[in-house]
């Protein structure tokens, strides 16, 4: 290089904190190489497809034929336009949002630790606490994308249907509880993920973590409650109102995230677990960050 040109040049240094973005664009891009991704992606898609055209279809019948729309309206509550609709929408991708997630998260970050990535990123102007939120932000990315932003959608949808000045006006609230909820899935989700990753960064043993997370105490949950219940209280109380069913953590964040929809989106049976319910979440995240900040110290010492 002449040495007009290198006067010319000169660098432009960012701040620090900049880095978050490039580092979770760099995992989201890993991520987005893999054909399961997008396999996984097309399923979760699918429940989209269908309350997006049965919406359509809905409203169609409610402007045409009046009568046959206020039947359907009324044998289908969830898709009246209400806080229920968006907030049962998002809880029925949590199946396989938690598939995408566990095949994701040895992508996101164990190839770091295994690999020497993370070596990598913190030999460079970057600490600690901007690899972490890099990491949690593409994690938090890939749960909006299957969650919130396919709710978001489905409620502008809704609202152009409709009267769009009047049902904007009457249930801006919604807006703010697929938000709210999205910020807490993702939150709460990308700790845990994180975490598990950090100590567990092979595929099969997160994998199986993972699916005793989600599967195996949901199901010791309902077992519980239904041992445990009063004998004068029936099954169905039982399986709805038991302080055993806070071991599934994703109807956990649902009672959480129908608090952010407002009161009236809220179960009778989850209001006694509403307490409950963000006790475990709140001691979830901070342990969560703990063993996350411990293993990725440890793991800057060993580099």
């Amino acid at each position: 290089m002449s040495a007009g040109l290198r006067d010319d040049w000169k660098e432009h240094q960012r701040a620090a904190w900049l880095a978050c973005w490039p580092i979770a664009r760099t995992a989201l891009l890993l991520v987005f190489r893999r054909k399961l991704f997008w396999l996984l992606l097309g399923i979760a898609l699918l429940t989209f497809m269908f309350m997006f055209g049965a919406i359509y279809l809905l409203a169609e019948l409610k402007a045409q034929q009046p009568g046959i729309g206020r039947m359907l309206s009324r044998m289908l509550p969830d898709l009246d336009g209400s806080g229920r609709t968006f907030l049962n929408f998002m809880l029925a991708q949590g199946t396989v949002t938690m598939i995408l997630l566990a095949f994701a998260g040895s992508v996101l970050a164990g190839n770091d630790h295994r690999r020497g990535g993370l070596t990598f990123y913190l030999s460079r102007r970057i600490n600690v606490l901007y690899y972490s939120v890099g990491k949690l932000l593409a994690i938090g990315l890939l749960v909006s994308l299957t969650t919130t932003l396919p709710a978001l959608i489905l409620y502008l949808e809704q609202g152009l249907l409709v009267d769009t000045t009047e049902y904007f006006r009457e249930n801006y609230n919604i807006l703010f509880g697929i938000l709210g909820y999205g910020v807490l899935l993702s939150l709460t989700i990308g700790l845990l993920l994180f975490a598990l990753v950090s100590w567990m960064p092979r595929p099969v043993p997160l994998v199986m973590t993972w699916g005793c997370l989600f599967v195996f105490l949901p199901i010791l949950g309902r077992i519980l409650s239904f041992v445990f219940r009063d004998r004068e209280e029936s099954i169905r109380e039982a399986l709805e109102g038991s302080h055993w069913l806070l071991l599934n953590l994703w109807r956990d964040l649902y009672i959480l995230g129908a608090r952010c929809f407002g009161e009236e989106s809220l179960r009778r049976s989850d209001e006694d677990l509403l307490t409950g319910a963000a006790v475990v979440v709140a001691t979830v995240c901070v342990l969560s960050f703990v063993a996350m900040v411990v293993r990725i110290r440890q793991l800057q010492h060993h580099s």
